[in-house]
């Protein structure tokens, strides 16, 4: 076996790699990817590898290898960039010798990994060419053009977010990228183009007549992009009762995962460091307005709640965020949720909660930088903005508000880390002014206040492991399943819904599959808690570019149920359950590939019922004479779905509907 994997992987001299290592800096490396600060001969910095609260990696720019002197990672710069990027080691090699402009004496590792789908390098090459095409689209679009003269966006701008259009005619950027050399499977696993669920030899693709907005990683590099449809073209489909969503991203790729990009955070990322400070808006147009009038310390978020890995990313950017939001309901709920994620990290956060009805781009590029600095040194700290929130979103008056806005804030001040308290005096004095300030406005004694938020914080503070599974020792791996969840196991499976147990099965037996359905079913397709779990897990891995194997994917999985019907799937494998799958012929033939399209067909007609329902509730609940326009707009659209096409069957006409 180790005779063919040295066929298999490409061999490089001593020579090239001594060579790639004399030409890379570590210290440069690794700034790239967090923020470092010189200590004496070596450099410090927050390690990405954990969730790291004290500077704990230090970089040793004279022997060219960095080391985490608490969760023991370390190494040299292949080492590196291995562990940050999660490639193999060829792919951590072909990166370092592009960056240090080596040519390597071997053949590429994109050609070695080609049996295994397309590596980081191959997506990063299609999505830099597919780059250059959007931002030749934008020149030839009148429209396009037009729109962002409209915001007020200047041609500068435009060009240093490298902004494009995608042409509206079918087939053109496959028909480009086929001259280029440029396959469909490696456009499909890029996220350019998609494959009609009722006509998988088709291809189209998934951005058309669109503004592109190219996503970058912290580096400069092309992972994905976003699409906004233009105004007069969402005005028409709207009149032809067509909902277009207005905003389009890429799918999540071996590449890009929203939840760990922050849009230009490439391009602030200097500016954030001088001014010691990030903002975080929501639009696309916000940052690029922000950069323009020279406030360049600004990035955004692609559509995704705020999560730990947005977190992680703003801590490499500066030491204070100051989060941007409306000041309508929706931006106020968001920033609620985000507040609940950032008090469990080292991070100084500032909330700024803009007027209702102002927009971040108009308001800069009418006021400018200094007002908008303004706005921002006004933003107030967390414990701040939750104590106002309480105050609205709870009756202070009656027992069960009281009751009811205590545990909702002293629940989100647990998040805060317990070792900030011990080191921080400062937040130390704020958490007691809150306390104080809510036991005042609450009218309620503080002692019990001070007792409940110990009791929340001590939980807060214990490993996830732990509150899970506290019947397994202290710091041990936890257990594949308790005995309980085993044996409910088959009667589990048996009880879900035959299309979330198909999928399921193909999931787990093929996990090759998982690359084929990440941009096809959201997780909230499925209808069961642990078939979720499972699918989420999946996802998540393959996302990270590890292969979403059982062995892989039971660590992922936290929840004794899960994790049991993981390792029933896996022990019973295909065609051994009391149940028949979905087509009894494809399955006795083993043919996933079949079964697989089988079952993606019934998931869509099983959503496209849901949303009839959910339309005809609508309809029947709007009055038609006070509101034409909205009941005409959503009668279009359930007699759209009456008539499309779902898999391969014809959906029949509703006899039971009436105009």
């Amino acid at each position: 076996m180790l005779k063919l994997r040295e066929t298999l992987v490409p061999r490089h001299s001593d020579t090239n790699k001594a060579a790639i290592k004399n030409a890379v800096d570590i210290v440069g490396l690794v700034g790239e990817y967090l923020q470092l600060r010189r200590a004496g001969s070596r450099y410090k910095g927050l390690c990405p590898f954990h969730d790291d609260r004290n500077p704990s990696m230090e970089v040793n720019p004279e022997r060219q290898t960095f080391k985490c002197w608490s969760c023991g990672e370390g190494g040299d710069v292949f080492d590196f960039v291995q562990k940050i990027e999660r490639v193999e080691f060829p792919e951590a090699l072909r990166m370092l010798a592009e960056r240090a402009g080596i040519v390597l004496e071997s053949p590429s590792a994109s050609a070695a990994a080609r049996s295994g789908g397309p590596t980081k390098s191959d997506l990063a090459g299609v999505l830099a060419w597919a780059e250059k095409y959007f931002a030749n689209g934008l020149k030839s679009s009148d429209a396009a053009r037009a729109y962002l003269e409209e915001r007020g966006l200047s041609a500068a701008s435009v060009a240093r977010h490298r902004l494009g259009f995608a042409p509206e005619e079918r087939g053109r950027l496959s028909a480009e990228a086929r001259k280029q050399g440029f396959t469909h499977d490696l456009l499909e696993q890029a996220g350019l183009i998609v494959r009609p669920e009722d006509s998988p030899g088709a291809v189209r693709e998934r951005f058309r007549g669109r503004l592109i907005f190219p996503i970058h990683d912290e580096r400069g590099r092309t992972i994905g992009f976003g699409g906004r449809i233009l105004p007069e073209a969402e005005r028409v489909a709207s009149s032809m009762g067509n909902r277009v969503a207005k905003y389009l991203n890429s799918p999540e790729t071996a590449l890009f995962q929203k939840r760990r990009v922050l849009y230009a955070a490439d391009l602030a990322r200097t500016a954030g460091r001088e001014a010691g400070w990030v903002a975080v808006v929501e639009g696309y147009t916000d940052v690029i307005a922000a950069h323009q009038v020279g406030l360049c310390n600004v990035v955004g978020t692609l559509g995704t709640a705020f999560g730990d890995d947005h977190v992680q990313t703003l801590r490499r950017l500066a030491d204070r965020a100051c989060l941007v939001f409306d000041g309508d309901t929706a931006g106020q709920t968001a920033a609620e949720r985000a507040l609940e994620v950032f008090l469990g990290h080292e991070l100084d956060v500032r909330v700024l909660s803009l007027p209702s009805g102002l927009d971040p781009c108009d308001f800069l590029l009418n006021q400018g930088a200094d007002a908008f600095r303004d706005l921002a040194s006004k933003a107030v700290d967390p414990l701040a903005f939750i104590l106002d929130r309480a105050r609205v979103r709870f009756e202070f008056e009656s027992i069960e508000g009281s009751r009811q806005a205590a545990e909702w804030i002293l629940g989100i001040m647990s998040q805060v880390p317990s070792q900030s308290l011990q080191e921080s005096k400062g937040l130390k004095v704020k958490m007691e002014k809150a306390l104080d300030s809510l036991s005042r406005s609450l009218r309620v004694p503080i002692d019990p206040l001070k007792k409940r938020f110990n009791e929340l914080h001590r939980a807060a503070a214990k490993p996830k492991s732990n509150r899970r599974e506290p019947d397994g020792p202290p710091g041990s791996t936890p257990r594949i399943d308790s005995a309980h969840a085993v044996a409910a196991a088959p009667e589990l499976f048996r009880a879900m819904d035959p299309v979330d147990r198909e999928l399921l099965e193909i999931v787990v037996n093929q996990p090759d599959c998982v690359s084929r359905i990440v941009s096809r079913v959201p997780l909230v397709a499925l209808r069961d808690d642990a078939a979720r779990a499972i699918l989420k897990a999946s996802y998540d891995l393959f996302s990270e570019g590890e292969r979403p194997c059982y062995e892989s994917l039971v660590t992922r999985l936290e929840d004794p149920r899960p994790r049991a019907l993981a390792a029933y799937l896996d022990h019973t494998g295909s065609g051994t359950h009391e149940e028949q799958p979905l087509d009894d012929d494809t399955a006795s033939q083993g043919d996933w590939e079949r079964r697989l399209e089988l079952v993606l067909g019934r998931l869509a007609e099983r959503e496209r019922l849901v949303r009839l329902g959910d339309l005809r509730q609508a309809l029947d609940e709007i009055d038609q004479q006070a509101d034409p326009d909205a009941y005409r707009a959503l009668e279009l659209e359930y007699r759209r779905l009456l008539t499309q096409r779902a898999g391969t069957k014809k959906s029949r006409p509703d006899p039971t509907f009436r105009a």
